[in-house]
């Protein structure tokens, strides 16, 4: 995590992502670790702890969020067979209308 930039908005978003997982650093505290202040272990720790977890939990949103997707492509392609169904057995019962009308 040295030598990079990270910006007071970045610095803010990561530190909201990080309390969600349960690992409260500041803002300014990310900045300056960022910058290659001395940092204790405990802290690099939290910090490497706090970045897998977040990766975790948007690994598990974005499955959640493909299985939903394919769920609703099975519901569309069973919609369009009941549809094409439907549309079948209005086929059927006109034929029988039309074939007693003219028997």
């Amino acid at each position: 995590m040295r030598n990079q930039c990270l910006g007071r908005r970045q610095a803010r978003r990561l530190s909201k992502r990080f309390a969600q997982v349960g690992v409260d650093t500041a803002p300014q505290r990310l900045q300056q670790m960022v910058a290659g202040a001395p940092v204790p272990d405990d802290e690099v720790t939290d910090v490497h702890f706090a970045l897998i977890a977040t990766q975790i939990k948007r690994d598990e949103r974005t499955a959640k969020f493909e299985r939903l997707q394919r769920r609703g492509t099975r519901f569309l392609i069973f919609l369009g067979l009941v549809l094409v169904m439907l549309n079948f057995l209005c086929c059927v019962a006109y034929l029988l209308v039309s074939l007693t009308q003219q028997a």
